[in-house]
């Protein structure tokens, strides 16, 4: 553009919402031309990236959208949709769905389903037990997860620091230059 127009300008313009366009630059200042094409091969995120993407966001005082960047992802809603199937669902909210129709085989189609397949043969005090033992693994990985993100921020801290302290000791520093 030849002008420069603010976000709400051009979202008056061409009757879109401000937040979007702002969404558009950032990606793109990101990303590059990538940032704004529309990805056709859908990519699959790990349970673990899901999580880890979560467990920033809630130890983290960062935004969807910074968080989203730090990521690698172009869609911050991604992170909101991930973070609330995790509330509703648990860990289980975050494991790939097969999608469609379920498979049948044709000789599948008129037999009975199996009942000593079904989840109801656990009587309730294993079924709570293990249910118990989700949770406890589960908190203990938010646990871990946690922990690793903080070691690995000290890490980049003290290297950082130690990339402060290596460019003030260096003769070519600004305050001894003319």
């Amino acid at each position: 553009m030849g002008r420069k127009a603010g976000y709400k300008t051009l979202a008056m313009k061409y009757q879109i919402d401000h937040s979007q366009i702002r969404r558009w630059v950032n990606n793109y200042k990101h990303f590059g031309d990538e940032g704004l094409m529309r990805s056709r091969n859908k990519r699959a995120y790990s349970v673990e990236f899901k999580l880890e993407a979560i467990t920033r966001y809630e130890t983290s005082e960062c935004s969807y959208q910074q968080l989203a960047l730090e990521l690698g992802l172009t869609n911050p809603s991604m992170i909101v949709n991930w973070r609330r199937k995790y509330r509703e669902e648990g860990i289980e909210g975050l494991r790939p769905h097969k999608r469609g129709r379920p498979v049948t085989k044709k000789d599948d189609r008129n037999q009975a389903p199996n009942p000593s397949k079904s989840s109801e043969d656990l009587d309730a005090s294993t079924r709570e037990a293990l249910e118990n033992r989700i949770k406890e693994l589960e908190a203990e990985n938010r646990k871990l997860t946690i922990q690793k993100m903080f070691w690995e921020q000290l890490r980049s801290l003290e290297r950082e620091e130690a990339t402060n302290k290596r460019r003030r000791s260096s003769p070519n520093s600004e305050n001894n230059s003319n």
